[in-house]
């Protein structure tokens, strides 16, 4: 036993002059990429000690002293103390190899790292003279105290270089929770964006962990980006690394973010996306944004619950509430277990003024009403009046010209009123300036100048008016139309609805693939209806205006629809949407959320499906719904066959396609687009068909110019249309 004991001290004492021999050079000490292998077994390593250590100390403690002279407790003491020794100068040799690479905050590192050495050496010397320190009980357990407290102290600082701060202490630490700021102080990227990055990327990104050299604290930092370049790139259909990233599968190494940690929300994942492609403006408050601004409107569902107003009034019967909402008026408690209600309006062919009537039983508990685009006219400002707690009103696009605008004055607790798109006039505003909690009155797309703002101001300068921006020799760029179909399946005949937010402006639309322009394109008048598979790309021109980006969507035509599907091999286990049922849902998935449930996902073997007819159909192309998202190693599959006839077992090949594959040149084009909806369309001599087999084979590697290079690709497919 002796022998060993010697050997074990040698090795102790060889490594700790290793350890000791490598930091004098340190300055000189390079690490050649098989060692950082060795440096980066690290945080696997260092648990040894740590675990060692405070066993050692509590059977120091809590074993009985009449056991403690037995043979077996002196030799498990010596043992738990070997191992001690040894675990911990390996792991400060590995984590002195690990701190040479890029990264990690100079000054929060050396704390760590002297703390790990003092452990290391501490130990080493605690074996070496346990003989005599076991005579004077005072000075071994001071030094024993001693060097539990630095292994404590080396955890807690090591935790917070890979965790982020405090991450040990954290539990018994108390939480400052963040205040929400009011909705009118609220800034977008301190309130809605910050907060985000704070609880799901800092820990990573931050001065003592930069990991891939990106810091994330501040606005110059975030600007600044990383190893691999900046963030975010508006030009960019994908908005750049970030969202890239963001959108890779959990599982892919590059994915953030990574696998284990939390991950985004879709909320938080669509604030990112939108603040980007905004322009990614640190100033902006969130009351300039226009009222249908999608930041604005999530901002207005997060921040809402900020207020620390106590109603005064008693919750509604939840049996009311139930009766009177429906599919056009829909009314929602503000937040959990409040008594005050929102009440949002829809589908205005509906609209009637009773439906403003029937909800005077609630006229106590509505404090938020929408009435955005619908055809509200002068006389049902009466009728709102009597919703006397209303603190958001929203009239945006509605049929008010404001000649009865004073009768909101009975709303003496109106704090937003949003008249964009109406025929409002200043002096009609004039009414309304007397209110004493009004802040906030949105005018974009008025007549409203800014002499008559100056005005408005002058009377009640509480009150901010938001009228957008007006520039009479600047050119600006329209926005592109707003298409308001949700569904993209065409079953019989599908009336198109195209609108834009700035009066005046022509619609011009195209059917044939081609780029609408400001001449030769037809003129949207409200009256397009599709009836087969088509692209629908549409631009929106004003005289002294740019044109518009083009607006574009594809129509899926189905004619016959499948009895039943079945996946012969099943999908992904991450991606299996709902089986074969998926695919003929009529329901389309959203090209930025592949993990919502309306996707399968192929990547390890081919897709193969039946689909089955409860009788014959005489059939002539099969279209398929894909994704394309090549950041996302999701690409166009490799082939496509379709199989089909009246016998099961018998079936014949009809069709097979092998789509385009991006190409490295292709994705430098100005006009590459990363992720889009692809349609791959299987077209064929009618034959009748009572079973339809699709063969869909995945990529089987990606090429190499792509960062997965030599890895599999995927394919996503969320419905299969039979025409």
């Amino acid at each position: 036993m002796q022998r060993w004991k010697n050997i074990f001290y040698n090795i102790i004492l060889s490594l700790n002059c290793l350890l000791l021999f490598l930091l004098v050079f340190e300055s000189r000490l390079s690490v050649p990429s098989w060692l950082q292998v060795f440096g980066r077994m690290h945080p696997l390593v260092v648990h040894f000690p740590i675990v060692l250590v405070l066993v050692y100390l509590a059977f120091l403690f809590f074993i009985p002293t009449d056991l403690r002279k037995e043979n077996w407790y002196t030799l498990l003491m010596e043992i738990l103390l070997i191992f001690s020794a040894i675990s911990a100068v390996l792991s400060a040799l590995m984590g002195l190899f690990l701190s040479k690479e890029a990264g990690y905050d100079p000054d929060a590192l050396a704390w760590h790292k002297w703390m790990g050495v003092a452990t290391s050496f501490g130990l080493f010397l605690l074996y070496s003279f346990k003989n005599q320190l076991y005579k004077i009980p005072v000075a071994r357990y001071l030094f024993i105290f001693t060097v539990s407290a630095m292994v404590v102290l080396a955890g807690h600082l090591g935790g917070n270089i890979t965790h982020g701060e405090n991450y040990v202490l954290a539990p018994v630490t108390p939480v400052t929770k963040r205040m929400l700021a009011p909705f009118e102080d609220a800034f977008v990227y301190a309130d809605l964006v910050q907060p985000i990055l704070e609880s799901k990327c800092i820990s990573c990104h931050n001065s003592s962990k930069a990991k891939g050299e990106l810091i994330m604290e501040t606005k110059e930092l975030l600007l600044k980006g990383g190893k691999d370049g900046k963030l975010w790139d508006k030009t960019k259909a994908d908005l750049g690394l970030m969202m890239q990233r963001i959108h890779l599968p959990e599982e892919e190494k590059e994915h953030m973010p990574p696998s284990g940690k939390p991950q985004l929300t879709n909320q938080e994942l669509e604030i990112l996306y939108e603040w980007i492609k905004s322009g990614a403006k640190f100033e902006q408050k969130v009351a300039d944004l226009s009222p249908t601004d999608t930041l604005r409107i999530m901002a207005a569902k997060i921040l809402k619950q900020s207020t620390d107003e106590q109603y005064d009034f008693a919750a509604a019967d939840e049996k009311l509430i139930q009766k009177l909402s429906n599919d056009n008026r829909v009314i929602t408690p503000l937040f959990i277990n409040s008594p005050a209600l929102n009440v949002n309006f829809y589908n205005r062919t509906y609209y009637k003024p009773e439906d403003l009537t029937a909800l005077a039983p609630l006229n106590k508990q509505i404090v938020e009403m929408n009435l955005d685009n619908m055809p509200v006219k002068d006389e049902d400002l009466k009728i709102i009046s009597e919703f006397t707690n209303l603190r958001r009103l929203n009239l945006n696009y509605s049929a008010i010209t404001g000649s009865s605008l004073a009768e909101l004055k009975k709303l003496v607790n109106l704090r937003s009123l949003s008249l964009s798109g109406t025929s409002v006039k200043a002096a009609q505003l004039n009414s309304i300036t007397s209110l004493p909690k009004l802040r906030a009155v949105y005018l974009w797309n008025t007549e409203i100048t800014p002499a008559d703002i100056k005005n408005l101001v002058n009377q009640n300068k509480n009150i901010a008016y938001q009228s957008g921006f007006k520039g009479d020799t600047v050119v600006l760029k329209l926005t592109p139309p707003v298409l308001e179909n949700e569904e993209q399946i065409i079953t019989s005949s599908l009336p198109i609805k195209i609108k834009h937010y700035i009066r005046g402006t022509d619609i011009r639309y195209t059917l044939d693939g081609t780029d609408p322009d400001s001449t030769t394109s037809p003129v949207y008048d409200g009256k397009l209806s599709l009836t087969t598979d088509v692209t629908l790309k549409a631009r929106a021109f004003k005289p002294g205006w740019i044109g518009s980006d083009i607006m574009k969507q594809h129509f899926f035509k189905s004619t016959f629809h499948p009895d039943s599907v079945i996946l012969i091999t099943a999908a992904d286990k991450k991606y299996p949407g709902k089986g074969g049922r998926t695919l003929i849902d009529i329901e389309k998935g959203d090209i930025d959320n592949f993990g919502n449930g309306k996707w399968i996902g192929y990547r390890e073997n081919p897709m193969e499906a039946m689909m089955v007819f409860d009788k014959p159909e005489e059939i002539k192309a099969v279209s398929i719904s894909a994704l394309k998202n090549i950041d996302g190693y999701i690409f166009p599959p490799l082939s496509v066959e379709v199989w089909g006839g009246e016998d099961e077992k018998n079936l014949k090949l009809l069709s097979k396609v092998m789509p385009l594959q991006p190409t490295e040149e292709s994705t430098k084009k100005k006009d590459f687009v990363n992720t889009e909806n692809l349609v791959i369309n299987c077209n064929f001599k009618p034959v009748t068909v009572k079973f339809i087999k699709l063969l869909i084979k995945p990529v089987p590697k990606l090429p190499q110019w792509h960062s997965g290079k030599k890895e599999k690709g995927w394919f996503f497919v969320d419905e299969v249309f039979v025409n």
